[in-house]
């Protein structure tokens, strides 16, 4: 993770036991998400994916006290799932829109700083045992193929996530951009300015 120099010294101790690493930001620094490969899932599918989940939501809490390390208290950050369902962060009494996503063993998180700003995060692991064209006929019309299957997958999720809406044509409001996590996983991240 590289830390600005002043936040460094603050924070070292703190992120030994933090769940982030590979902080990055984009829609020129308005958003912050990162991502975490989970090594220790167990159980079946079910029981990984609640983990999945619970990593996701301690991920949130993690992130912001990496985007605002001068709030003190751990009072000062609570996360939430809003009324939409979508998370949020509550950064001393201000919400913030976030999203998880998790696929496999990855799990990846997004926080916006602005408080009016709706954003949505989403990766996939790129199965190569799915039936992807049946999938790319119910989703793209048969149009997509393969890695661009997965990432349009992606796009489709996060935009989602960012504007509520089912409707691919409705999502062209948001801005998209494409994520890079670890091979074998496509990912994307939504933002709708206020």
């Amino acid at each position: 993770m590289n830390l600005p120099p002043t936040a460094q010294p603050k924070l070292a101790g703190y992120m030994k036991n933090s769940a982030i690493f590979n902080v990055q930001s984009a829609f020129d620094g308005t958003v912050f998400w990162c991502w975490w490969r989970m090594d220790d899932l167990q159980g079946d599918r079910a029981k990984r994916r609640r983990q999945s989940s619970a990593r996701g939501w301690q991920m949130l809490g993690d992130l912001g006290r990496y985007m605002w390390p001068d709030i003190a208290g751990e009072a000062a950050y609570e996360t939430v799932r809003q009324s939409s369902g979508q998370p949020g962060l509550i950064i001393d009494g201000v919400t913030h829109c976030a999203s998880i996503s998790h696929s496999r063993d990855l799990v990846a998180v997004a926080i916006a700083k602005d408080p009016d700003a709706m954003i949505g995060i989403d990766i996939e692991y790129r199965d190569p045992s799915r039936d992807i064209e049946a999938l790319s006929r119910w989703l793209f019309d048969g149009d997509a193929k393969g890695g661009d299957f997965y990432q349009g997958w992606c796009d489709y999720e996060a935009a989602f996530k960012a504007t509520g809406e089912t409707d691919p044509q409705a999502q062209a409001q948001a801005t998209l951009i494409a994520i890079e996590t670890m091979d074998g996983f496509s990912g994307a991240l939504a933002r709708l300015a206020a």
